[in-house]
């Protein structure tokens, strides 16, 4: 076991950026390649995040509701059973009708791009004496503006919309993975 106390202190973020430079420069190309695939088929790619997501739920659902039988006996195994129902229902409804899923998605999509945004921006302040910082800060602000975007356009933000923005994000955020990765030596 260590005794190791991580503090913020000026030199914390040049420290830890100079060891995980060469993960974020690569991280950012796979994010753009992703980003570029994302862009050029954006209805597949609402398609398979639906698909995808259905998998998921039905899955969990299978699981929680198997892990509710260990809860024998203590009031809360028709509770745990529930919910597992409901999310393997949900995975169910997905998978059956993954494009009439695609609204609730696009929600779900447009907080995520909200919450990774105001983590991003967190990320670049955090790292702001270094250079480079900005370029997290306006990858911030492009997932923060596509969230409020997709947002304000439910429900009539087609499938095709959002596999657009999340291409776009894709791309934004691995561009400045690599511009930063590159702006310090």
């Amino acid at each position: 076991m260590t005794d190791k106390i991580y503090r913020f202190s000026d030199d914390a973020p040049e420290r830890s950026f100079q060891r995980m430079r060469k993960g974020m420069f690569w991280a950012g190309v796979v994010m753009i390649a992703l980003g570029v695939a994302a862009l050029a088929v954006p209805w597949v790619t609402s398609l398979v995040v639906s698909i995808f997501i259905g998998w998921l739920l039905a899955i969990a659902g299978s699981a929680s509701m198997i892990g509710s039988m260990a809860l024998r006996g203590t009031g809360l195994i028709g509770w745990q059973a529930l919910a597992g129902l409901a999310s393997f229902v949900a995975g169910l409804l997905l998978l059956i009708y993954p494009t009439q899923g695609l609204v609730a998605l696009t929600a779900l999509v447009a907080l995520v791009l909200l919450l990774t945004g105001a983590a991003q921006g967190a990320f670049a302040f955090w790292m702001r004496p270094l250079p480079g910082w900005i370029w997290g800060l306006l990858s911030a602000l492009v997932s923060i503006v596509l969230g409020i975007v997709i947002l304000a356009s439910l429900p009539e933000a087609s499938a095709i919309v959002l596999g657009i923005f999340v291409g776009i994000d894709f791309l934004s955020t691995g561009l400045a993975l690599v511009l930063i990765a590159r702006s310090v030596a």
